[in-house]
């Protein structure tokens, strides 16, 4: 998931001059203000300098479809210390009844997919682990997924909102491109995976995420967490090379990556192949020469502070509210204008 908007477009007319820009390199038409993306509602608030992105409409669709529109609301997507294993699968020989109830499931999951790819990352760890069990779900793959949809009836009127200030003052004090990264040591019960995530930003507003099962076996803590950094480091590259193509590379780099983990920090900086270190694969290394290149910066930041922690674990109401208010909020139902 990426999404763009240049913090130096300090008008309507300078945004219109950037699409200009655009259209010299990119197949582009006209400069139009858009109010749906692919069932996405762009909402602007031009005093303000923010745009909101919200999915609100196929939310209140997707309750309706399944009964839970008058539900009772959960605080958060998944209960704290929920493990989802395949033991609770049923045994291939169910009755037919529960087929039903099985394309129902992946139905329902699907759409999280979609939402947490485009305006709800608080969702992608809790549509993550649902979507290990499509294949044959048992019930308690189902209660996790009905107390999904009883979060998502609380937050319909959550989304992305974007904002720009004159000064490039922002919520998080930090300028540029930065990311945040974490990684779950073998969380996953079946395979003793890890699950690992990162969360990119632009300024206070996240423009790219995501959650992933390792697919290799990490034996500690610190390689998970270098592991992540690897897989964060691939998308600070991609960043790096957008940036750079529209005129924005001086601006963005190095690109600040924090991680909460001082163990794969060292590794980062320090080449030496100890034995600890030499079982890694060659593709994890990548962050230590992006690290040598200037690509990017590896920094320690608290696990208080590490947002990246609500895409790779179970949190409680308060610790989940307090990550959550950096990457969605409210959405002000405003009319599009100028």
């Amino acid at each position: 998931m990426f999404l763009f908007c240049p913090r130096t477009c300090t008008s309507l007319a300078a945004a219109r001059q950037c699409w200009k820009g655009l259209q010299q390199k990119l197949s582009l038409g006209d400069w139009e203000d858009i109010g749906d993306c692919l069932g996405v509602q762009v909402t602007r608030d031009r005093p303000n300098r923010t745009t909101s992105l919200s999915q609100a409409k196929a939310f209140n669709k997707l309750l309706q479809a399944t009964g839970m529109a008058d539900c009772s609301p959960a605080d958060t997507p998944m209960v704290p210390g929920t493990a989802l294993t395949k033991r609770d699968c049923p045994p291939e020989s169910q009755p037919a009844t529960d087929r039903d109830k099985q394309l129902n499931y992946r139905s329902v999951a699907a759409s999280f997919i979609n939402f947490c790819n485009w305006t709800r990352p608080d969702l992608c760890l809790a549509t993550s682990k649902a979507c290990r069990f499509m294949h044959n779900p048992g019930p308690p793959h189902h209660i996790a997924l009905k107390r999904m949809l009883r979060y998502l009836s609380g937050t319909v009127d959550l989304g992305l909102v974007y904002k720009f200030n004159p000064d490039g003052s922002s919520r998080a004090d930090k300028t540029g491109v930065w990311m945040m990264l974490d990684a779950a040591h073998a969380d996953c019960p079946d395979t003793l995976r890890s699950t690992m995530a990162y969360v990119g930003f632009f300024d206070s507003c996240p423009i790219c995420w995501q959650t992933k099962l390792h697919t290799l076996i990490t034996l500690a803590t610190n390689h998970s967490e270098y592991c992540a950094a690897a897989k964060a480091g691939r998308e600070a590259k991609w960043l790096e090379k957008l940036f750079v193509f529209l005129g924005f590379g001086n601006f963005v780099l190095p690109i600040d990556m924090f991680s909460d983990s001082k163990g794969s920090i060292a590794m980062t900086y320090n080449p030496v192949n100890r034995a600890a270190t030499k079982h890694i694969a060659l593709a994890d290394h990548y962050v230590r020469e992006l690290q040598e290149l200037g690509t990017v910066t590896v920094s320690w930041i608290s696990t208080k502070q590490m947002i990246a922690d609500l895409l790779t674990k179970p949190l409680g109401r308060e610790d989940f509210e307090r990550l959550r208010a950096w990457l969605v909020d409210k959405i002000k139902q405003i009319k599009n204008g100028d």
